[in-house]
């Protein structure tokens, strides 16, 4: 698959100390001029996007690609549902042995 420049997707990676730090700020200042500077680190990168491709052209065939994503798709909620579901079930059971 083709992809955007290299130094642009690791530039992109900024975004993710801008978030952490957006999410910082917001949980651990408790002031309004911290929350809106979160708010703004958070809102950052999506407001530059990410590097794109102006063109796409690619071998794989679309129904390949879409099963890709269904399958990708699927698979996250199923882990992400599992994880919590087995967390929740954990924590309630060590909250209750505690008791």
């Amino acid at each position: 698959m083709p992809a955007a420049p290299l130094l642009s997707r690791q530039i992109w990676w900024l975004a993710v100390l801008a978030t952490a730090g957006g999410l910082a700020l917001i949980a651990f200042r408790r002031s309004v001029p911290a929350a809106i500077a979160g708010v703004i680190l958070l809102l950052l990168p999506h407001l530059i996007g990410a590097p794109e491709l102006e063109h796409v052209e690619t071998n794989v065939p679309s129904s390949l690609s879409y099963q890709f994503m269904v399958a990708v798709t699927l698979t996250s909620l199923v882990f992400w549902s599992l994880l919590g579901a087995l967390t929740s079930t954990i924590f309630a059971r060590l909250d209750r042995d505690s008791a």
